[in-house]
C-alpha cells in the first residue's frame, strides 16, 4: 500500500505538471506513454517482443497524430503492414498481427485526443482526467459500501453493479461541476452535459476492456514498471476510453 500511494502521488505530480507547463514537456510525457504502452502490449502476449511489430505501432501512433487528416489511409496502411508482417514472419500469426491492429488504433486515437484537448484549453484535458479518476475512484469506495451485485464475474469478479452506478453518477456530477466552474471551457452547455453522462460510463467499460485483455493472455498487470499499480496500461485503462468517447462525441456534435 505504501508503495502504491508514493507511486500514485509521483504520477500524479508528473501529470499535472505536464498539463500546466504544457508544450514540449507535455509532448515528452505523451509521447513516452505512447512508447511504453505499446511495448507493454506487445509484451503481455507472453512471448519474445517482435521488435519490427513494436516499431509499427510507434510509428503509426506518430504519424496519426502529425498527419490526423489522413487518419483512413493511416489505419489502411498499418493493416497492410501487419498482414505482411504476419506472412513473413512465423513468430506472428494472424491473431496477433489483429491484436496489433486493434491496439495500435486505441492507443493512437487515444493519443490524439490527449494532443488535441491540450492544444484546445488545458483545463479541458483536466475535465477528462476527473472524469476517469473520480469514476475510478468512487466506483471502488461505492462497490464497497454497497456491492451485492456482481457486475461482471468473469472479467473482474470483484466490481458490482452498485459500484457502476456510484462510479456513473459521482463521476459525472463532479465533473459537471468543474467544468461549471471552469465556463464549460467556451463549448456548449448541452456538449458538456452529454459528455458528462456518457463519459464516465465508457471509462468504466474501459477499465473492464483492459481486464478483458489481461484475463484472456492470464496476466495480472501489463507490467510492474509503476511500483504498486501495474503498467502504464493499468492506469491509463479508463482515460483511455474516456478520451476516445469524448472525441467520438465531438465528432458527432460537431
Amino acid at each position: 500500500m505504501k508503495n502504491r500511494v508514493i507511486s500514485g502521488i509521483i504520477i500524479g505530480v508528473i501529470a499535472l505538471t505536464s498539463i500546466y507547463i504544457g508544450g514540449f514537456y507535455f509532448a515528452a510525457v505523451v509521447t513516452l506513454i505512447a512508447l511504453l504502452g505499446s511495448y507493454e502490449f506487445c509484451k503481455t502476449r507472453n512471448r519474445k517482443i517482435d521488435w519490427f511489430e513494436f516499431a509499427i505501432m510507434v510509428i503509426f501512433i506518430l504519424l496519426l497524430n502529425l498527419f490526423y487528416e489522413k487518419a483512413i489511409g493511416l489505419v489502411l496502411l498499418l493493416f497492410i503492414c501487419l498482414m505482411i508482417l504476419a506472412i513473413y514472419n512465423e513468430n506472428i500469426d494472424f491473431e496477433d498481427a489483429s491484436v496489433s491492429f486493434a491496439e495500435s488504433i486505441l492507443l493512437g486515437f487515444a493519443i490524439h485526443e490527449m494532443f488535441s484537448i491540450e492544444v484546445l484549453n488545458k483545463w479541458l484535458f483536466g475535465y477528462i482526467v476527473i472524469i476517469a479518476l473520480v469514476t475510478d475512484v468512487f466506483a471502488f469506495f461505492s462497490g464497497k459500501l454497497f456491492g451485492k451485485h456482481k457486475l461482471n464475474k468473469r472479467i473482474s469478479p470483484k466490481k458490482t453493479i452498485e459500484g457502476f452506478i456510484g462510479g456513473w453518477l459521482c463521476g459525472g456530477l463532479i465533473s459537471f461541476i468543474y467544468a461549471l466552474a471552469c465556463d464549460f471551457f467556451g463549448l456548449d452547455i448541452s456538449f458538456v452535459v452529454i459528455c458528462s453522462i456518457i463519459a464516465p460510463i465508457f471509462s468504466q467499460i474501459g477499465d473492464l476492456a483492459f481486464s478483458l485483455i489481461k484475463r484472456h493472455y492470464g496476466v495480472k498487470d501489463f507490467s510492474n514498471l509503476i511500483p504498486g499499480h501495474g503498467g502504464i496500461l493499468d492506469r491509463f485503462d479508463s482515460l483511455t476510453f474516456t478520451l476516445i468517447i469524448f472525441g467520438a462525441i465531438s465528432v458527432f456534435l460537431r
